[in-house]
């Protein structure tokens, strides 16, 4: 059983993500805002992370380079969870924040949210 940290603005996106991965067998945890994450991250650290890319406040590119940052080695695995194309996440990722292991994209069907989740955890 590994430990998820979700970390999504949206409270109905959160709560699906979190159900998902319950039902996957895993721990989850999560919360709305990407500050109390990197304190929830830093207290008990995940081995993966569900990022929404865009969030008031810190988006998910810059909550990976604070994990990166902050947690070193211990950072988790991210999967950022976005309705903006890969190819946007992917250009703000050039600028070094860090080393996401995958996307998903919503809305997302939970088989495609599973076999990602399940590949992130064995990479």
């Amino acid at each position: 059983m590994a430990r998820v940290l979700i970390v999504d603005d949206t409270d109905i996106v959160r709560k699906a993500l979190e159900l998902a991965v319950r039902k996957m067998g895993h721990e989850a945890e999560s919360t709305s805002d990407a500050l109390c994450a990197l304190e929830l991250a830093r207290v008990r650290p995940p081995d993966l992370a569900l990022v929404d890319y865009r969030m008031p406040g810190m988006d998910g590119v810059t909550l990976l380079g604070e994990l990166v940052r902050s947690l070193g080695e211990r950072c988790p695995k991210v999967l950022f969870v976005s309705a903006s194309p890969p190819e946007e996440v992917k250009a703000r990722l050039v600028e070094g924040a860090g080393r996401p292991v995958g996307y998903v994209k919503k809305p997302f069907h939970l088989d495609d949210l599973s076999r990602v989740v399940a590949e992130a955890l064995a990479a």
